[in-house]
């Protein structure tokens, strides 16, 4: 993870202070909602040929515009690309040029008698400035923005910075964490004035996620030192409303203080069982941290059902009483976006000392 952020910014917040176009107000509830699903399929960076472009069958009226009529062109522009965070924050440019190029021809196979200057503008600017990808012939992808809407409106944001390799392969662990961050969104009773732990935090979005859901304070861990400046990063990219830090906690040399120093009430944790090598170390350090009163919460993907059955196998050993619960997962109108290999693979769980 490179330590700088891309500068992309420079040219969106140019091409917002030239608009010509003011804001539009809303147009309609049906209309606002086909935005802001777009909005966080765009910040959240799915993959083009995946993207919804309408609302789910059944939440759609008849009297709705297109995506391709003026009124939503012009509601992307002032809710997507002229948003500050959007601004602050945006995803690469490789991706906001695909995300366009996908939309205009979607115009003008409607034959829409009307594009937007200002969304011709942005492509334009985008076709110049936008890097070619790797196997087209461009340079390496460069680490870039991700956010992730905690609700429908797109009130309550999680940025981080992630390799674009790590984003094109879909790595599993993240999208793990969205099964256990929407559990948590659906129960904010679980987090609020609680002291949050997240063990082995990868890029923090999880436990980012618990400082604005309502915990007291967050403290995100892992053994690698690379990781932690990462989450390090992530954090200073949020507005939090309470205290979260990083700290590191290696599961094969800790000490009672360290644990002792964490204050742990809930701990959060996903994917950590895929590897045989982690279940005994990282059994010791929940040994050591689960202690009467306090919760663990885990998502993981099940891709060795005997390393997962080990895992299970191994605490109950070392934890005398703990309750293991797995946790129903909800139906299909989720807030985030998953592949259709990690829906049929996630179990999260909640454990805890009886």
């Amino acid at each position: 993870m490179a330590s700088t952020t891309p500068d992309h910014s420079s040219l969106i917040h140019e091409r917002h202070t030239h608009a010509t176009n003011p804001p539009t107000q809303q147009t309609g509830y049906d209309s606002q909602a086909l935005v802001l699903l777009i909005k966080r399929q765009f910040l959240q960076m799915r993959q083009i040929r995946h993207f919804q472009w309408s609302l789910p069958e059944g939440l759609e009226s008849a009297s709705m515009p297109s995506v391709t009529s003026p009124e939503i062109q012009q509601a992307i522009l002032d809710q997507i690309f002229y948003d500050p965070k959007f601004v602050k924050h945006p995803p690469s440019l490789t991706y906001q040029y695909s995300f366009l190029r996908k939309l205009i021809a979607m115009i003008e196979n409607d034959d829409v008698p009307d594009i937007s200057d200002d969304l011709l503008e942005v492509f334009t600017e985008l076709m110049t400035t936008a890097p070619r990808r790797p196997e087209e012939g461009g340079p390496p992808l460069e680490p870039c923005f991700k956010s992730y809407s905690l609700d429908r409106e797109c009130n309550k944001i999680v940025t981080v910075m992630e390799e674009q390799t790590t984003i094109s392969m879909g790595t599993t662990g993240l999208r793990t964490c969205f099964w256990l961050a929407e559990h948590l969104i659906a129960h904010p009773e679980i987090l609020a004035g609680k002291n949050v732990v997240d063990i082995g935090c990868g890029v923090g979005f999880l436990g980012i996620a618990c400082a604005i859901l309502g915990a007291r304070k967050v403290v995100l861990t892992d053994g690698n030192t690379e990781v932690l400046s990462m989450a390090q990063q992530n954090i200073g990219y949020n507005e939090l409303p309470c205290p979260t830090s990083t700290s590191l906690l290696d599961w094969e040399n800790f000490t009672g203080e360290q644990v002792a120093a964490l204050e742990a009430e809930v701990l959060i944790m996903s994917d950590l069982t895929y590897d045989p090598t982690n279940i005994v170390p990282l059994v010791a350090v929940l040994k050591a941290i689960l202690v009467k009163g306090v919760s663990a919460y885990m998502s993981s993907a099940i891709r060795n059902p005997q390393t997962f059955t080990d895992f299970f196998d191994r605490i109950k050993q070392e934890c005398c009483g703990i309750t293991i619960e797995e946790i129903p997962l909800q139906g299909a109108d989720h807030l985030f976006f998953f592949d259709e290999e990690t829906v049929q693979t996630v179990r999260v769980f909640r454990l805890y000392l009886s």
